[in-house]
């Protein structure tokens, strides 16, 4: 069925408080996803002020302590935690995630239990045993959504701050229902996941802080005028480790702390600038058997099983569409997105 952009007669501030108002009715229990970060601080001030119209104070929130982040955005978390309108858990529990280097991924554990912390563990920080599993566990993307749902009632909404705008992925999940678009399922079977702020622009966001008087990490003012993009993140996923020089510059003691823990990131920091990214591409891009080889090269774990269920997928639908999926397209998306990225088809525009 052809979609087509409409305009409507209101704005995305209204809107997104009418959605928020919808989560309230038809979920138990609503959850917000904080991150510090500027797109979840705004839905978290928006379910605040629904949550205070409907009587349903305090907000629910859940904030997952990464271990490798900025302290300004670990000191701008910590000042919720003494505000009587939010119930904040802040969870530093062993956390699956990846390090980039010159093009590869490798696997890693934040707040691993066998090797020195970045930085200490907040006192009033939630470990296993807090939120009820087995010391040890390596909690993932997917099994996330059921532990920040296991103590709420019912069926849970967990409220994010996920925007089309970022990304063709989230933009693509984002418009696959005609209606309710903006509630996608999970990984958990009580648990959905709510993106209210989905059609918002990041001079939308900026706004409504200006219109409302809400403060926000200072780390997004030393972005700005380092010409860097405006995210909080890990310092070592795909995107920030590209920048990790200039991470000596805006946060020196993270940088010594990251390099003395992670030394290997060096040789990331020291190359980056010399790959020849192109190249690489060219090269894999010879067969759909020469894009697997570098999935197998340079892929570990479940990053690796998913992106060879991801390519597996894409030959399959390659065969229907061939002009959709031209193997140099596939192996840049590949190679770019760590296997972590859906390959869309190309639109015909851009074939």
């Amino acid at each position: 069925m052809p979609r087509y952009r409409r305009y409507i007669s209101t704005d995305v501030l209204a809107e997104a408080r009418k959605r928020i108002h919808h989560i309230y009715d038809i979920y138990d229990s609503v959850v917000v996803s904080f991150s510090g970060g500027k797109d979840s601080l705004a839905v978290l001030h928006l379910v605040r002020e629904v949550a205070e119209e409907r009587g349903k104070l305090p907000v629910n929130a859940v904030f997952r302590d990464e271990e490798l982040i900025h302290q300004s955005v670990v000191d701008f978390v910590a000042t919720f935690r003494d505000k009587d309108w939010i119930d904040l858990k802040w969870w530093c529990v062993p956390l699956d995630s990846h390090k980039y280097i010159l093009g590869r991924q490798f696997d890693y554990v934040q707040w691993d239990p066998v090797r020195r912390w970045v930085r200490p563990m907040p006192e009033w920080g939630l470990r296993e045993a807090d939120l009820g599993i087995e010391e040890g566990t390596v909690v993932t993307q997917y099994t996330s959504d059921d532990l920040a749902a296991a103590s709420f009632p019912g069926r849970v909404c967990v409220v994010t701050g996920v925007r089309a705008a970022e990304s063709m992925i989230r933009y693509r999940s984002c418009v696959n229902k005609l209606n309710e678009n903006y509630l996608v399922a999970s990984s958990s079977k009580r648990v959905m996941l709510g993106r209210p702020i989905f059609d918002w622009q990041e001079n939308d966001v900026f706004r409504y802080f200006y219109d409302y008087d809400i403060p926000y990490c200072a780390i997004y003012d030393s972005q700005l005028w380092a010409g860097q993009k405006l995210r909080v993140s890990s310092a070592i996923n795909s995107e920030a480790a590209k920048q990790l020089h200039r991470m000596r510059e805006s946060d020196p003691d993270l940088y010594d702390a990251v390099v003395d823990v992670f030394p290997e990131m060096l040789v990331q920091e020291r190359y980056e600038g010399q790959v020849d990214k192109k190249a690489a591409i060219a090269e894999y891009a010879q067969s759909w058997s020469t894009i697997r080889s570098w999935v197998d090269e340079n892929l570990e774990g479940k990053q690796r099983q998913k992106a060879i269920k991801e390519l597996d997928a894409c030959r399959a639908r390659a065969k229907r569409h061939p002009d959709a999926y031209p193997l140099e397209y596939v192996a840049r998306t590949v190679m770019t997105s760590g296997g972590k990225r859906r390959i869309q088809p190309l639109t015909k525009e851009k074939r």
